[in-house]
């Protein structure tokens, strides 16, 4: 199997395994600049808000980073998860990751550490956009599966 046959077919295995969804809503706050709310409609009014753009984002669109799935992206990082200098992430630690066809974003892919201590199932994941979700639940199988790979807490991009 040629190498970029190979990658697309790991990443189709893997967004398929990631397909998990709870409710629309865990009530969480929608207006919370700093912490995702949670739930399949309640995250994508929240991202359409575009609360994280004033985070710490990277600059610009990159190649995806392995063994990211995801392609071309760009990540921000919330003030709680940004300043965490070592260690498992506090309660409220949070992620965006913008993923893009050229110049368009498609989807996305949010990671927020909902209750304390370790595993993957402590954080509420959702990726997905307006038209296919793939994820919206806490310990999302298939997320978590690829996230237990990062050095730290399942994160791995904290943007400097």
């Amino acid at each position: 199997m040629p190498h970029s046959t190979a990658l697309v077919a790991a990443a189709l295995a893997l967004t398929a395994a990631c397909t998990e969804h709870g409710p629309d809503s865990f009530g969480d706050d929608p207006t919370d600049r700093q912490v995702p709310a949670r739930g399949t409609a309640d995250i994508q009014d929240w991202l359409a808000a575009g609360y994280y753009q004033a985070w710490a984002c990277e600059p610009d669109p990159h190649a995806g980073r392995a063994p990211s799935p995801h392609g071309p992206s760009r990540i921000c990082n919330n003030d709680t998860l940004h300043a965490t200098a070592a260690g498992g992430f506090p309660v409220g630690a949070a992620a965006v990751k913008e993923i893009f066809d050229g110049a368009t974003i498609t989807s996305y892919a949010v990671a927020r550490k909902v209750t304390a201590g370790d595993g993957g199932d402590r954080w509420y994941w959702y990726e997905g956009g307006p038209d296919k979700v793939y994820a919206s639940s806490e310990g999302a199988g298939g997320c978590v599966s690829c996230h237990v790979q990062a050095a730290r807490d399942f994160v791995f991009s904290i943007v400097p």
